[in-house]
Formats: structure tokens, C-alpha cells, sequence
């Protein structure tokens, strides 16, 4: 034997150390290859799921708003208008007061359906799988995909552009003609919340949460900023203070922040359903005077515009970018829609415009119900821009959550019902019958057009 052997040296290739180096050597090859000793490294995944999407606590709207049975799909009730006559009252000793007659005012709203069908694979319940109940969170998911879609129903929900849909707590609030405070752009001061907070006394409400997107909080806040004072503070401290709410002569007004509420996106590059409908067509433009017309000098400028069409599954492709539609002061912009047709049809379009001079269209905010009559939708719809909704934007809602002002019926409240299995997959339902009631829409302020700082 070589002596060298014996005392634990030899001789070898480059080539074959290389090979010893892989044999031995860690990987970071994923998933593991099989190769070497990176065979026998253990695959470490967490046992624990991320979330990275919203979670209940972003919720807001929903979480908030009182629930109450519903007996009905037709929720029916009876509003107090008046007590009687405001003249009068005092009589004179011994003398028959007069007759008062209250005020009463019969409406209802429909209650909707809204649901979500889970399944689990058999196998998948056989294996090791993180989470370890695949069942129990797909349940999990299933009830926060159906709160998420409630939460911006509350917000944005509109029986007239879809029919499977409920009236959402703003259709209800601008249907009732009640407070509408309108931005115009521009940011949410202090003297709008003083402002809303004196409408909803006036009409005898205790209106004291405000709920809108984040970003017009933060505005709010940092316009307080500049106006606050504080002691430097030492190595290590900590500056400013959040505002999360504002209190007025007519009680503390609680800022809501909702990621729900949203400013005004862009076209969608496709549909966003195979079951959504064609995209429509944009007829020929007017500009014409209008005395209910919102565009202003500060407005007079160059538009462009495109619709999309939807119905209850999605968005269709939107129409080709209009060419730009120069307005003046006092005037609008008119066209037609007509209709894509399609297997799945339009209940509706919505609206996208760019900004003065812009080359981007957003959405305005607004939904154009497509048109019926008797019952039947048509091949073409009108449309006129007053220059009423503004594109990138937000919405917000002054809101008296008192059961007598508002709350939300249910038919039935969550349930769970399973599918009949005929195949090797475990499926369920998972339902909500039910509607928002606002009834007492003046009691509640809609701002409207809120702009960002920046």
C-alpha cells in the first residue's frame, strides 16, 4: 500500500474533489433536488398560514352597523316624517285644541342573496398540509370573502345597475335627497365636518362616525400638523399625534378608516369574468349648455372617455379612448352607449374620464344604469356629464349608526350548508340573505368628490 495512503494522504483530480465537495456541501436548491447530501436537508415551511390580504379588522362598515332579523324578502316599513303642523299649540283656557295629523311614509327595500361555494379535494384531507385543516380554513376564507364583499356593497351597492344586488347605504342616502356636501377635489377640512355635523342635528340625528379611505384622514392629519404645538422632545422621543376623530359643537365625529372605500381605478386591461359582458360602444359626442351644469371656468378644458359594461359576474374590456372633448364653463358632454351584446348581458356601464388635459381615464364614481323599458333593457343608453363626479376621488359617509336610523335585515345570517357529494371532493355553500335599511336618510351626510393633498 502507499506510504502516503497510510498516513492519510493521496493523490486525486480537481474534478474529483469537486465531487466530494458536492457530496458533502448544503444546497439551497429548492425544492431539494435529491443530489448529494442537499438529499438529506429537511424542507422547513412554517406552520403557520400568512395572511396578505384583509383581515376582520378592516371591516369596518360591516362590523359596525347593528344587525336585525328580516321576515321577509320584501323588508317593508313605516317612517315618522312629522309629529304635525309646526304653527299653532297654545289654545285658550277651556278651548278645543286643534286636529294634528302626523306624517307617515311607507317604503321597503329587497333582500339579496349573496354566497360562495368551498370544496376540498378528499386526498387533501389525508395529508399533512399547512394549515392543517384545509376545510376549517377554506370556511375561514369563505366567511371573509363574503364580509369583504358585504363591507363594499354597504358603500357602493346599486339595485338599479344590478339587480342581484342590494341598495347600498349611499344609493339609499342620495335616493332620500338627503345631505350631500360636495369637495370638489379638494381635501376634507375641519369646517366640512363642522358643516355636516350642523346637518345632521338640524334634521335631529346624532351622526358620529365618518368613514372614508385612509389617505383622507391622513390629509386631515398632516393639515392639523401644522397647526400643532409640543415640547421637543428628548433623545429617542416620539412627535405627533394622530387625529382619529373631531369634535364639534354637535358631538365627537370618530374617523372610520376603510380601505373598502375606494378612489376612482383605471380601466381594467380585460374582462375580469369570463361571464362579463361585451364591451359597449360610444355613439357621437355633443357639447352643449346646460344651467344644471357643474363644470366650471376652473373645469374648461380638454375630456376623453371610455365605459366598460357590466353585469353581476364582472367587467367587460372597456371601449377604445375617445378623442379629447374640448368644454366650457356652463356646459356638458353627451353621448349614446350602445349596447356589446354578448351571451352574458350589460345591466349597466360604467363611466371613465381623465382629468382636465389627462391622457388617463378613471373611474368617475358614477354607474349609468343601463335603460329599460317594461321591463326590457335596450339597445341604446344616454348619457350626459355635468361634471357632478369627479375621477380620483373619494367618497365619504357621516353616519348616525342608531338602530332607529339605520341597521342591516337578515333573512338569514350566515350559514353553512353542505353539497351533496358525487365525487371525491367534500363542497359546501356559504350564504347571507339580507339588506342595509337607512331609515332616516337626513340624519347622514354623503361628502362627495374628496381630492387628496397630493
Amino acid at each position: 500500500m502507499d506510504q502516503a495512503m497510510i498516513q492519510g494522504f493521496g493523490e486525486g483530480t480537481m474534478a474529483e474533489l469537486a465531487e466530494l465537495r458536492k457530496a458533502l456541501e448544503i444546497g439551497y436548491t429548492q425544492p431539494v433536488t435529491g443530489q448529494g447530501f442537499d438529499a438529506l436537508r429537511v424542507e422547513s415551511l412554517e406552520a403557520s398560514l400568512k395572511v396578505l390580504t384583509y383581515s376582520a379588522v378592516h371591516i369596518r362598515l360591516w362590523n359596525a352597523i347593528s344587525k336585525d332579523p328580516a321576515y321577509s324578502t320584501v323588508e317593508e316599513y313605516n317612517k315618522l316624517i312629522d309629529y304635525g303642523d309646526e304653527g299653532g299649540g297654545f289654545v285658550a283656557s277651556g278651548e278645543l285644541p286643534p286636529t294634528e295629523d302626523s306624517l307617515y311614509e311607507r317604503a321597503d327595500q329587497k333582500v339579496k342573496y349573496i354566497g360562495t361555494t368551498r370544496e376540498v379535494h378528499h386526498p387533501a384531507t389525508l395529508v399533512r398540509t399547512v394549515p392543517p385543516d384545509l376545510i376549517a380554513q377554506e370556511t375561514n376564507n369563505g366567511i371573509m370573502w363574503m364580509m369583504g364583499k358585504l363591507n363594499r356593497a354597504m358603500y357602493y351597492a346599486d339595485a338599479d345597475a344590478v339587480p342581484l344586488e342590494f341598495n347600498g347605504i349611499t344609493k339609499q342616502l342620495i335616493d332620500g335627497a338627503t345631505n350631500v356636501i360636495d369637495l370638489r377635489g379638494r381635501p376634507l377640512s375641519k369646517d366640512d365636518i363642522e358643516n355636516a355635523a350642523q346637518l345632521t342635528v338640524d334634521n335631529y340625528g346624532f351622526a358620529a362616525n365618518l368613514y372614508s379611505n385612509p389617505k383622507v384622514f391622513t390629509d386631515f392629519s398632516k393639515l392639523h400638523y401644522a397647526q400643532q404645538r409640543f415640547n421637543t422632545p428628548g433623545q429617542g422621543g416620539m412627535v405627533g399625534t394622530p387625529v382619529k376623530g373631531y369634535s364639534t359643537l354637535a358631538g365627537d365625529i370618530a374617523f372610520e378608516p376603510d380601505t373598502f372605500v375606494r378612489r376612482g381605478d383605471t380601466v381594467p386591461a380585460a374582462a375580469t369574468n369570463v361571464k362579463a359582458p361585451a364591451a359597449p360602444t360610444i355613439g357621437t359626442f355633443v357639447i352643449a349648455s346646460d344651467a344644471a351644469s357643474e363644470f366650471g371656468a376652473a373645469d374648461a378644458g380638454t375630456y376623453k372617455y371610455q365605459l366598460t359594461a357590466i353585469n353581476n359576474y364582472g367587467e367587460s374590456l372597456p371601449t377604445a379612448l375617445s378623442a379629447g372633448q374640448t368644454v366650457a364653463s356652463g356646459e356638458k358632454v353627451s353621448f349614446t352607449v350602445t349596447d356589446g351584446a354578448g351571451t352574458y348581458a350589460a345591466t349597466a356601464y360604467k363611466v371613465y374620464r381623465t382629468e382636465k388635459g389627462g391622457s388617463t381615464t378613471y373611474f368617475v364614481g358614477y354607474i349609468l344604469p343601463r335603460t329599460k323599458i317594461s321591463g326590457v333593457y335596450q339597445a341604446t343608453t344616454a348619457y350626459s356629464d355635468l361634471n357632478g363626479y369627479l375621477p380620483r376621488t373619494f367618497l365619504g359617509l357621516m353616519l348616525d349608526l342608531n338602530r332607529e336610523a339605520m341597521t342591516f335585515k337578515q333573512l338569514s345570517p350566515l350559514i353553512k350548508m353542505p353539497i351533496a357529494i358525487t365525487k371525491p371532493t367534500i363542497s359546501w355553500m356559504q350564504l347571507l340573505y339580507g339588506t342595509p335599511i337607512v331609515y332616516a336618510p337626513k340624519k347622514h351626510v354623503v361628502f362627495r368628490n374628496i381630492g387628496v393633498a397630493n
